[in-house]
Parts: C-alpha cells; sequence; structure tokens
C-alpha cells in the first residue's frame, strides 16, 4: 500500500509539473485555457496497449508522451527545451510509462465486456419508386436496431458491386444506444436480374447478403391494381343501387299522384238532397 501511495504521487507530480509551468508558455494578457489529455489505446488487443500523455493550451497541443517509442515531443519552442528534460531520463519515463499501462489494461478488462457486445441489424429491403420511361426505380435497403455504430452497407447487381446511384445516410442514433441507417439504389431493371443488400457489421464475421425479391413488388403492385379496381366497382355499384333507388322513388311518387287524380275525375257527382 504504501508504495502503490508513492507512485500515485509521483505520478501526481508529474502532472504537476507540467501544469504549474503551462502560464509560463504563452504571453497572452487575457485568460487562459490549459488542460492534459490522458489516453490508452489498444493495439489489436488487450495485451498490446499504448499510453499517450498529452497538454494542451489554449487547443494547441504543446508536448506528448508515447508509451511505445517512451519518448516526449514538444511542439514550441519552450516544450521543446522541456521534452529535453524528461527525455535526458529514459528509464524513469519507461517506469512511469509502464505502470500508466497496467493501469490502462486493468480498465480495459473491466469495460470489454461492454464494448464486445454487439447486436445484429434488422435489414429490410423496399421499393418506394416504380420505373418509368423518364425514371428509374428506386430500391431502399434500411437496418435497425443495430449496434455498436459501426457499419457497411453496399449493393450488388447480378453479383457485382453497384458503384453508381447509390445514396446513403449517416448512422442516425435512435437514443437508446442503438443505431439505424438506410441505403436508395436507383435503376432501371431488367428482366431475370439479382439485386443484393450487403451488411457489413461487427456482429458478423462475415458480410450479409439480402436478396431483393423483385416478384413481391410486382406482387404487391398487382395487389395494388386489384384493390384499386375492386373500390372502383364497388363504388360503381353503389352510385347505380342509388340511382335505381332514387328513380324509382321519383316514378312511385308520380303514379300514386295520377292515381288520387284518376280516382277524382270518376266519382259520381252528387245532387244536394231536396232537388
Amino acid at each position: 500500500m504504501p508504495g502503490q501511495q508513492r507512485s500515485l504521487k509521483m505520478q501526481y507530480n508529474f502532472v504537476l509539473h507540467f501544469a504549474m509551468v503551462l502560464p509560463a508558455l504563452f504571453k497572452t494578457v487575457h485568460g487562459h485555457y490549459g488542460y492534459y489529455v490522458l489516453l490508452c489505446r489498444e493495439l489489436g488487443s488487450l495485451e498490446n496497449v499504448e499510453f499517450i500523455f498529452s497538454i494542451y493550451y489554449n487547443k494547441a497541443e504543446l508536448i506528448r508522451f508515447n508509451s511505445t517509442e517512451n519518448k516526449v515531443v514538444g511542439y514550441t519552442e519552450y516544450a521543446m527545451k522541456w521534452a529535453d528534460d524528461f527525455n535526458a531520463k529514459p528509464e524513469w519515463l519507461q517506469k512511469e510509462g509502464e505502470k500508466t499501462v497496467a493501469s490502462c489494461k486493468s480498465y480495459g478488462a473491466q469495460f470489454h465486456p461492454l464494448i464486445d457486445k454487439t447486436v445484429k441489424p434488422k435489414v429490410t429491403i423496399q421499393s418506394v419508386r416504380q420505373a418509368s420511361d423518364k425514371h428509374p426505380a428506386m430500391l431502399i435497403c434500411s437496418a435497425y436496431d443495430f449496434y455498436p455504430k459501426l457499419i457497411k452497407m453496399s449493393w450488388l447487381r447480378d453479383g457485382e458491386v453497384i458503384k453508381s446511384d447509390v445514396t446513403s445516410t449517416e448512422e442516425l442514433a435512435d437514443g437508446d444506444w442503438y443505431y439505424q441507417i438506410h441505403s436508395h439504389l436507383e435503376y432501371f431493371p431488367k428482366p431475370g436480374e439479382k439485386i443484393s443488400c450487403v451488411v457489413e457489421h461487427p456482429s458478423s464475421s462475415k458480410p450479409i447478403i439480402y436478396h431483393w425479391d423483385s416478384s413481391s413488388s410486382e406482387s404487391e403492385s398487382d395487389k395494388i391494381k386489384i384493390i384499386a379496381g375492386a373500390a372502383g366497382l364497388v363504388v360503381g355499384i353503389i352510385m347505380i343501387v342509388g340511382g335505381l333507388i332514387y328513380y324509382l322513388r321519383k316514378r312511385n311518387a308520380h303514379v300514386n299522384t295520377a292515381t288520387v287524380q284518376d280516382t277524382r275525375l270518376t266519382q259520381p257527382l252528387q245532387t244536394p238532397a231536396g232537388d
């Protein structure tokens, strides 16, 4: 425990030494803003970790230490002199760097289960526009509810990558740690061709290919035409029935009026009593 406290104290002294000389690096009358960045970077696996320590002043990086190179680099005239002082103690730099790298690995072991979690995207392909003489057809390939954010989408036409007439959105955050993305393809359909959407994501060790079923689009189009035709037929029948009912009602009313008039004309005349 005392050894650990001494180690922490040395690290704090190292940081404080940097921070205390920050105001002397620039001759500025107004406010100053200095900060340092500690970066643990994994190079392929948790066994190979690199530690980088940088100091910034007014958004400009002044000095950087890299544990792989075991060297301090300065980016201003004063910082270069400062770096030379540290580089004159390579054994001390290596010792401090190894301690920090060990801490990086310890933190990495704790957070790796969360970082390694992946969720496979749910992918759909839909037709959003039919082809015409002047306008190409449009397909949209959508991937939903995937994690992590990194993903790649592409299109195949008979096994060949389509490099033009493709537009894609950025990865869109759903607000619940999941993402979605959409890719659009414009093309003029050809008989017998195969259109596919390819999705590459860390949740799968190899690209996943989703084929577009053009017959489903045609069947949906036919269904829409049938539904529209049936709706038109129903409307036509309703109009015919309504017109027929109106005609019959009007005809019956006319017949009843004529019957009343004929009845009055055929009744015998009655003479007053006593004549």
